[in-house]
């Protein structure tokens, strides 16, 4: 594995390093002999023991923020590529779909279909119908209209 400047596993390994270093540090402070006063013991706290204790901390919360936001972006690139897959199969079905169709199709567990249904809802690409029945039917307007498209003309053209 190799550790690049500023990456993740580069700054989880950096902050134990400078935490391990600033235990090591106050380890041999406490076991010196040397006689130091007050305001000198304190200062030596704090920049051999403090300053690098800091660091390393400060270095693994960025590493922990830093993957996170990883498994954040990845789980919303994951919506948005089962958002797409779903548009696609809309289109094969004449622009309606329910969440069976999607379960059984697709393979989506109900939940993640609904979520990404209601996804599509939020975003204007999708509207809701029900049956007589009460059953929701997932509507795309655009997908619906994509056969008129071949006789678009200029919006500049009267």
């Amino acid at each position: 594995m190799r550790l690049r400047h500023g990456s993740p596993v580069g700054k989880l390994v950096g902050g134990g390093a400078l935490i391990a270093l600033s235990l090591f540090m106050l380890l041999g402070f406490f076991s010196s002999s040397a006689t130091l006063s007050f305001p000198v013991a304190v200062l030596t706290l704090v920049v051999a023991v403090g300053v690098p204790g800091v660091a390393g901390a400060a270095l693994i919360r960025s590493y922990v923020r830093e993957r996170d936001r990883f498994a954040e972006h990845r789980e919303q690139l994951r919506l948005e590529t089962f958002q797409a897959e779903i548009v696609k199969l809309a289109g094969a079905r004449g622009g309606k779909l329910t969440v069976v169709e999607l379960v059984s199709d697709l393979a989506f567990d109900a939940a993640t279909a609904e979520a990404a249904l209601h996804g599509l809802v939020t975003q204007g690409v999708a509207d809701i119908e029900v049956t007589d029945s009460g059953l929701l039917v997932y509507t795309f307007p655009d997908v619906q209209r994509l056969p008129e498209k071949g006789a678009s003309k200029d919006i500049l053209d009267e």
